[in-house]
């Protein structure tokens, strides 16, 4: 628990610069994650026997976090992921320790990771309200996560998951989605009051809940992968908390419904 709070401590203020000082340098820092979240699944798919296309994975994933950046959408992303679907396939055509399970795993880590990441920079890359649009990502992923883990040791008795977590109780969960709720709920108001947005609480209210539900399931997705795979951490990057895949699991699956939320009924 020490460790865990200790590097909480160091990592926040490191999220609070990034995101504050500009979209560049909070691009550049998403940059960093995807590298080191790709080297972590790269490295537990590896570990199940199943040989992953690394050389192409982490150039696609490069490649698709340049092309967000340089074109602020992604428009381009269907023929991106066919053209890294051929490229795969070619590969596996001609090297044989490669096989159609590497191949999907390599294409799903390059979808799973990077394009989730780069959700991150597009709501940043919002004008003049992207620095402010983006704490509902990590509000939404942090209040489930601190809710459901105190919550969920004080009354927790249901199984939520045990097959795939089995320390998650039914309980925990909802008091995660009540304090992401009530979170999201309070700053969305607030950035009302000061003229950022304009929201209903009903919506605020749906955002909370559909958000936090969904941050959930990034975490029990995160640990179905491990599971899978027998580990226990990612990495070890983050004493106490594991690796990039450990700490971002919930933030990279919230990361997509918040822009497309912003998109379709906030702006």
């Amino acid at each position: 628990m020490t460790k865990r709070v200790i590097s909480a401590l160091v990592a926040l203020p490191l999220l609070f610069l990034a995101v504050l000082i500009n979209k560049d340098i909070f691009f550049v820092s998403l940059v960093f994650l995807t590298l080191v979240g790709l080297h972590e699944y790269f490295a537990a798919v590896d570990n199940s026997g199943y040989k992953t296309i690394k050389v192409l994975g982490f150039s696609f994933g490069l490649a698709l976090l340049l092309l967000v950046f340089l074109n602020g959408n992604l428009n381009f992303f269907a023929l991106f992921i066919t053209i890294a679907l051929i490229s795969l396939y070619i590969t596996m055509v001609f090297n044989k320790k490669y096989n159609l399970f590497g191949v999907a795993a390599t294409i799903v880590g390059i979808i799973y990771i990077p394009l989730f990441f780069s959700y991150l920079y597009l709501i940043r890359a919002i004008p003049d309200k992207g620095v402010y649009l983006i704490w509902f990502v990590f509000i939404l992923a942090f209040f489930t996560d601190t809710f459901a883990y105190f919550t969920g040791i004080a009354f927790g008795k249901t199984k939520l998951c045990p097959t795939v977590s089995p320390k998650k109780t039914v309980e925990g969960s909802i008091g995660g989605i009540i304090g992401a709720t009530v979170g999201t709920i309070v700053y969305g108001l607030i950035l009302n009051k000061i003229g950022i947005i304009d929201i209903s609480l009903i919506r605020l209210l749906l955002l909370g809940i559909i958000g936090s539900v969904i941050s959930q399931f990034g975490d029990l997705s995160a640990s179905s992968i491990k599971r899978f795979v027998n580990i226990k951490d990612y990495g070890k990057i983050m004493p106490g908390h594991g690796g990039v895949l450990d700490r971002f699991d919930s933030i990279i699956f919230v990361a997509p419904l918040i822009y497309y939320y912003i998109l379709y009924i906030l702006l």
